[in-house]
């Protein structure tokens, strides 16, 4: 049987979460994993002295704390996993449910496999083709040095499309490249596929 660790939980966590969002299943039991990964591997990366994306955004926006990041980024995860609230009254999440849509789980996965690669230094091909897919949809957030004719390459005029025909290109983006040779070579490329089979526990 496979030895389970933090870091290993926060990967399963985050394959098994872009798996189901580039098949254009289950939103609520993306945002659910992605959050559950995201939390975890931001801690492993606060505890071995490791920039996260967190600390990051709290630069970038100096009137954000950490408490009001977390409320921001959690908030979607938190109606859907508690009932109460802290005092023991219910929760009033109405108005957030109501909020909910896939569009809100593409930040959660940017994040978590962000600072996972921050702890690893590697990241599987279709989780490198998702970051191109997002910094397509999110320009105005790329640093003045970024790559931007390689990102409008892979994905030209995506925003342009509705949310349906971005999310069929970033699926044909990941075939196309999942097996190409030169990015498989790269020792920055993580080999494993993003949902690890009940195998590994065997």
């Amino acid at each position: 049987m496979a030895q389970l660790t933090k870091l290993n939980v926060a990967r399963h966590q985050l394959g098994t979460a872009l798996d189901l969002f580039i098949r254009d299943r289950d939103p609520v039991a993306v945002q659910c994993l992605a959050c559950g990964g995201a939390e975890l591997i931001d801690a492993i990366a606060v505890s071995a002295s490791i920039r996260t994306m967190s600390t990051h955004m709290l630069e970038t926006v100096p009137d954000l704390d950490i408490p009001q990041l977390r409320a921001l980024q959690r908030q979607y995860w938190n109606a859907f996993k508690h009932m109460n609230s802290r005092d023991g009254k219910p929760r009033e999440d109405e108005d957030i449910l109501a909020k909910f849509n896939d569009e809100k789980n593409d930040a959660a996965l940017f994040v978590g496999w962000w600072d996972y690669h921050a702890v690893t230094g590697r990241l599987p091909i279709p989780v490198q083709v998702f970051q191109i897919w997002w910094l397509a949809l999110n320009e105005e957030k790329l640093a003045a040095d970024a790559d931007i004719e390689t990102i409008r390459r892979t994905f030209p005029d995506l925003r342009s499309y509705p949310r349906g025909e971005q999310k069929r290109r970033l699926r044909r983006a990941v075939e196309k490249y999942r097996d190409h040779p030169e990015v498989l070579k790269d020792p920055r490329t993580e080999k494993n596929p993003l949902c690890l089979p009940a195998s590994v526990f065997s």
